[in-house]
């Protein structure tokens, strides 16, 4: 007996050490694999060092598998006295006891599928990894094309998404296999897989909401009151009683009308709203949104010059004159009168004779028929200088003369004070560059145009560029400015585009523009009538506390509504898919349900003669069923518990790293994330009691047997 027991164990030692033999060979081939791979610059060479890699695997893989079956076909040495295997310590009672004995497994063992599964995951990882740290680098050992580098770069990060994936869920369905029986791992990993994914779909429902609340409350105030009828001319008053009121931080009057922005032939409806400059910061993000900070302060006029915008209709001050001359405008004189030639009839053009030619000198003027001398010719009219004789010259030592600037340069001219160079007889090919900044030149009308924000999408749609002037048209028509059949001319003017903005909103970053609003009431020929104030409060989510205090305190007169009431369309189609969804999803949690039935039904025709020795000693029914609903219980706890832990760290890693996404097609460049702590707690509550209802036809089952019907089996 004592010679078996030895002739065992040395069989034992002998498989043991064959089977660590070849997990330390795999181990040093997939060192040795890496090692070469981390030296190879050539596609052949780095496919033939992969090989001790994969060889390294399955060596390593073959050898733990000799590990799990040492004692395989051989008789099992005797135990030491004093100890048992078969007692658990889990759960309180005798009903907690009895739901865990038959959920645990009988031998606790490591699934061969599952540990492939694994070996597999750790080989896609390395080759991923090692693939990133040698292919995708500034030697390019591939020689690869830009195109060909981001393709693979693409398909190693999919690799090393798989194989991690893949990895966790081999550890974590491995240790369940290892505590549970196959028949309560299946639907534990159902429950595991619904609740996770559940979690993760709500927290990226939750993220794009999120995000798009973000952008409405930053393009639009808390709060927006208008009139319900007539003008709204008594907004200073109405704006002094809603600062008052505790709790607001500020407010903001508007006005907004449709009209077309024109430019570079290019034309599209807007939303134009007029903005207070000193206080929209304070309500709203949009000075925050700019691309340059200072645009906001661009939209008044940079020069003041009322030439370009209108002329007076009455006369100056101690004047009549209606229409009157720029003061700088030269040439003073008493006027003279061409319609009579000054010398008489010598002096009168024949129209039908024609002009004389140049460089040829005119006839002397014949003698006069009455003897009387002409008159001289009067003098200049302007302030030039007399003609210069044959000894004067200009800025010669003979006479200097002061000579007046017709056409002065303008004064951004890139002067120097070199002298000019002789380039005519030099053989030097060297180029001079003179650096020049390639800023547009804005006219002094344009400078004197009131200014325009823009969104980013207008100005890819429109090719504008700040200092560009559009011209704005509206569809209201100015009765005081007729054409020539007496129809009145729509409302239209000319803005320089003073600064782009960006609100990560595709809607707003189109169909908006800002200009102040005195200019958009004087371009409609509104006088001093706004169309609302915007408020702003501390929390947004408390604006139906504020609503009731506005309402009461500025009458029936005014309509205030809060941002969810302006976009509730947008928002409850929002909740009404993420209902959806969560409904949709829960249909999996609902399906692991079903193996949580399959299995308990198994359990009940399997351990009848125990339910039945157990109502024989006097067990109730309902003590029965309790024993079920427990194991039902226990499933869901567990598997929601993974579920939850693996979608919160699923939203975490999203969070951190964040998922790339074409900001073309979303508008986003990676995918939002938000953790809703309400989702996550229906997620667990649903994943628990769905679970708990599936045992509901087993445990009834249960009950009914028949405690001589199970001895009799």
């Amino acid at each position: 007996m004592k010679n078996d027991a030895d002739t065992v164990r040395g069989e034992v030692q002998r498989r043991r050490t064959r089977a660590w033999t070849e997990v330390l060979v795999g181990v040093a081939l997939v060192a040795g694999g890496l090692v070469f791979t981390r030296m190879a610059n050539d596609l052949l060479i780095y496919f033939a060092a992969s090989a001790p890699i994969l060889l390294g695997f399955v060596a390593a893989l073959h050898g733990t598998l000799r590990l799990l079956s040492e004692n395989k076909d051989l008789a099992k040495p005797t135990q030491q006295k004093g100890k048992t295997h078969d007692t658990l310590h889990l759960g309180f009672g005798f009903k907690s006891f009895v739901a865990w004995r038959y959920l645990m497994a009988r031998d606790h063992r490591v699934s061969r599928i599952v540990l492939s599964v694994l070996f597999l995951a750790l080989f896609i990882d390395v080759i991923a990894f090692t693939a990133q740290h040698t292919l995708i680098s500034a030697d390019n050992p591939l020689g690869l094309e830009r195109d060909g580098l981001i393709n693979l770069a693409t398909g190693i990060l999919i690799a090393k998404v798989v194989g991690t994936v893949l990895l966790y869920f081999a550890l974590l369905i491995g240790a369940l296999r290892f505590v549970f029986s196959f028949f309560t791992t299946v639907p534990l990993v159902g429950v595991w897989i619904g609740t996770g994914a559940l979690v993760c779909v709500l927290a990226v429902m939750s993220g794009f909401e999120t995000d798009l609340r973000e952008k409405i409350l930053g393009s639009n105030a808390h709060i927006q009151i208008t009139r319900e009828e007539g003008e709204f001319t008594n907004w200073r008053e109405i704006k002094a009683t809603i600062d008052k009121v505790p709790g607001v931080l500020a407010s903001s009057p508007y006005a907004i009308s449709e009209v077309v922005i024109a430019a570079n032939n290019n034309g599209m409806n807007v939303i134009i709203k007029g903005i207070d400059v000193e206080t929209v910061g304070k309500v709203t993000d949009l000075i925050d949104d700019l691309k340059d900070k200072d645009a906001i302060k661009r939209l008044e006029p940079l020069v003041e010059d009322s030439r370009d915008l209108t002329v007076p209709d009455k006369a100056q001050p101690g004047g009549n004159a209606v229409d009157p001359p720029p003061p700088d405008m030269p040439g003073v004189g008493e006027p003279i009168d061409f319609s009579q030639p000054a010398g008489g009839a010598a002096d009168v053009v024949d129209p039908n004779q024609p002009p004389p030619l140049d460089g040829v000198a005119p006839e002397p003027p014949p003698p006069p028929l009455d003897g009387v001398a002409p008159e001289p010719p009067p003098p200049p009219l302007d302030d030039s200088p007399p003609p210069l004789g044959p000894d004067d010259t200009y800025g010669g030592e003979a006479a200097v003369v002061q000579k007046p600037t017709v056409d002065p340069p303008p004064s951004d001219l890139v002067t120097t004070d070199d002298e000019p160079q002789d380039f005519s007889a030099s053989d030097d090919d060297t180029i001079h560059v003179i650096d020049v900044p390639m800023e547009p030149s804005l006219s002094r009308r344009t400078q004197s145009l009131p200014g325009i924000l823009v969104g980013a999408e207008l100005v890819k749609q429109t090719h504008l560029y700040t200092g560009e002037e559009v011209r704005i048209v509206s569809p209201l028509s100015d009765p005081a400015n007729p054409d020539a059949t007496g129809t009145p001319i729509p409302f239209n003017r000319d803005y320089r585009v003073a600064g782009v903005f960006y609100t990560g909103m595709y809607e707003y970053d189109l169909k908006y523009v800002y200009v102040t609003i005195d200019s958009l009431t004087d371009f409609l020929d509104r006088g001093d009538v706004v169309d609302g104030i915007e408020v702003r409060i501390g929390s947004p989510d408390d604006t139906d506390e504020y609503l009731g205090r506005l309402r009461t305190l500025l009458g029936p007169q005014y309509r205030i509504q809060d941002w969810k009431e302006l976009n509730r369309s947008l928002f409850s189609a929002l909740k009404l898919e993420k209902i959806a969804m969560f409904l949709v999803l829960g249909i999996v949690i609902l399906v692991a349900s079903f193996s949580i039935v399959g299995n308990l039904i198994m359990v009940v025709v399997e351990k009848a003669r125990e339910i039945a020795l157990l109502k024989t000693l006097g067990a109730s029914d309902i003590s029965v069923m309790l024993v079920f609903a427990i194991q039902g219980l226990l499933i869901g706890v567990v598997g929601t518990g993974l579920g939850l832990a693996t979608g919160l760290l699923a939203c975490w890693f999203g969070k951190e790293y964040g998922i790339p996404l074409d900001p073309d097609v979303y508008y986003i460049d990676k995918m939002p994330v938000h953790v809703d702590t309400t989702s996550v707690l229906l997620t667990g509550a649903a994943g628990v009691l769905i679970s708990m209802f599936a045992t509901f036809y087993p445990a009834l089952v249960a009950a009914r047997v028949r405690p001589a019907a199970g001895m009799r089996h």
